[in-house]
């Protein structure tokens, strides 16, 4: 009897059971992509806002953006044809500290790191491409870093603070520290032979600003000269083959041919020093305004010799050329730009914007220049 009233309620306990669960649907991830900003700019080629206050820029060898931002100390890794974000990393959080600045990123030449100089956060990080992973962070207490500049042959990394210290490649070991008093900028020759440290010197009456040659080899100075300015250089770099040397001020962009006969100063009496010069030891100039605010990326090669800068809008003009020019200065005019980057394989030149955009823009042409 009770198996037959089993078999009886059987199909009614069924029907009380609760119906099981469906299969969770996969979630799909949108992918997050920049929002485009329209303009009637002829010279913007595509444009983006980008929220977290956008300093130092890199390309990559696939033509991958990095950028990277102050708030919330991040690098992000934007397609230049979509603005999808392809990776973000942040490296630090606002609740663990808010002085990484990421005020440079420079790529090695093979396109395998991601150097990025922190500023104020006192530190520089090694990241490897193109998955964003941190392979180091170089600590240098007390000592705000400005830039972070690989050497072109891959031996070396320059850290630029109260001294230019040199680092290997991967940033383990702290080879040699440059005993140059206060520099304020430092380029590598392209073929890696030279770096050249720009900076202050007391030459008794008066300060100018000066720039050393060293020899990579040996770190030995081979050559200092003045610069024939006593303004701040916030950027420099080789150009023409390293034949000429670019310093940017905020007031003048200079060229000087590089050249390594010795010059030899002499007294002249009254505290005043006297060198013998040749007319094509003179430093070309053009007056320039850069952006408030911008960083030591605002300067960048482009094609043909051309050096490519972002320029607010300003009254000055004017140039001087004390010997033959091997560089042709062309400003990206009225753009208000912290850092600029050339893409060779697309002809453009990419530019940061504090106030939240990220820009490509036509390269522009020298006629542009005042």
């Amino acid at each position: 009897m009770l198996l037959t009233l089993s078999a009886a309620l059987l199909p009614l306990l069924l029907q009380a059971q609760p119906a099981a669960d469906p299969a969770p649907i996969p979630k799909v991830l949108t992918p997050e992509v920049l929002t485009a900003v329209p303009t009637r700019d002829a010279k913007v080629v595509r444009r983006w806002n980008l929220p977290g206050d956008p300093h130092g820029i890199a390309i990559g060898p696939d033509g991958t953006l990095y950028v990277g931002l102050a708030q919330p100390q991040a690098v992000v890794a934007i397609d230049p044809k979509t603005g999808a974000v392809k990776r973000r990393l942040v490296l630090d959080s606002a609740e663990i500290a808010s002085t990484k600045e990421l005020v440079t990123l420079r790529t090695s030449r093979d396109g395998s790191r991601l150097y990025i100089a922190n500023g104020s956060d006192e530190s520089t990080t090694i990241l490897g491409l193109p998955d964003l992973r941190v392979l180091r962070e170089i600590t240098t207490e007390g000592e705000t870093i400005r830039d972070a500049v690989p050497d072109p042959k891959g031996r070396y990394l320059y850290l630029l603070g109260r001294r230019v210290r040199v680092y290997d490649a991967a940033g383990e070991k702290e080879i040699k520290t440059i005993e140059f008093a206060d520099p304020t900028a430092i380029a590598a020759s392209a073929n890696g032979s030279f770096l050249a440290v720009f900076g202050p010197e007391d030459f008794g009456n008066t300060k100018a600003t000066v720039v050393a040659l060293y020899d990579t080899a040996t770190f030995q100075e081979v050559r200092r000269d003045p610069l024939q300015t006593d303004e701040a250089v916030e950027t420099a770099l080789f150009a023409a083959q390293d034949r000429a040397l670019v310093a940017v001020s905020r007031d003048h962009l200079f060229e000087k041919p590089v050249t390594l006969s010795t010059k030899t100063m002499t007294s002249a009496g009254a505290g005043q020093m006297r060198m013998s010069i040749d007319y094509g030891d003179l430093v070309n100039s053009d007056h320039i305004c850069l952006p408030e605010k911008s960083g030591a990326q605002i300067a960048t090669l482009g094609p043909s010799d051309y050096v490519l800068f972002a320029e607010r809008r300003c009254a000055v003009s004017g140039a001087f050329s004390g010997s033959s020019r091997r560089i042709t200065p062309v400003a990206l005019y009225g753009v208000d730009a912290y850092a600029v980057a050339f893409d060779g394989a697309s002809s453009t030149l990419v530019a940061t914007d504090r106030n939240g955009y990220l820009t490509i823009y036509k390269v522009p042409r020298p006629a542009i220049m005042k």
